[in-house]
């Protein structure tokens, strides 16, 4: 239990650092973009303490990259903030699903989870599309007393992740535990190795408008 726990311990670690790396980077680079755009264009603003309707009114037609990359600052910030959260969570997922150990008690717990609800006489009935399975998957993992907050995350987002929507609910003899089982190793086989390429191509795009901003 301790040495589990230790794992866990350390695959948050390093998934909290991978999320503070791309947080700070990319947003402390938009930070220094903002106000560089805002100090080599503040005559746009007029005399005295300047106005914000002139400042913003010349920098969009003087300097359009300049303009994206000032008034865009907070939407820059929101989607840093949003490839961190995919990519310290494919981490955690990546690292989690290296240790066997713990990779076959998630996929397990997957099993237990969808057989849970399968076998219940007052859930089975209502579950006839992918959407309404989901749902029951995600609520399901939520009131889970059993698991940790890491393998309830993990296992939450494996199951907002997969494609349901080619299973056949018809069919009598479907066993739904195994088809999710299947489909969530398929997902994290095929997808799941974290990448910054999302990263880089917001970074990217900021650099290409700040050069063109300077002419």
């Amino acid at each position: 239990m301790k040495e589990e726990i230790k794992m866990m311990a350390g695959i948050s670690a390093k998934s909290s650092l991978k999320w503070l790396i791309v947080m700070v980077s990319g947003n402390v680079f938009t930070i220094i973009c903002f106000l560089i755009i805002l100090f080599q264009n503040a005559d746009f603003a007029g005399g005295g303490h300047g106005n914000v309707y002139a400042f913003l009114t010349g920098l969009f037609f003087n300097n359009i990259c300049g303009f994206i990359l000032f008034a865009g600052a907070p939407v820059f910030a929101f989607l840093y903030f949003v490839i961190a959260n995919k990519v310290a969570i494919q981490q955690m997922i990546y690292l989690t699903w290296k240790n066997k150990k713990i990779s076959d008690y998630i996929d397990s717990k997957v099993v237990l989870l969808v057989d849970k609800i399968t076998d219940s006489n007052s859930l089975v009935g209502t579950i006839s599309n992918e959407s309404i399975l989901r749902l029951k998957l995600l609520e399901a993992n939520k009131n889970d007393k059993e698991n940790s907050r890491i393998k309830k995350r993990i296992i939450n987002y494996l199951f907002q992740k997969i494609r349901l929507d080619d299973v056949d609910f018809s069919k009598e003899d479907l066993k739904l535990s195994e088809i999710v089982s299947l489909k969530i190793n398929q997902f994290i086989s095929e997808t799941i190795e974290p990448s910054l390429l999302f990263f880089w191509l917001l970074f990217l795009l900021q650099v290409v408008l700040f050069v063109v901003a300077q002419f």
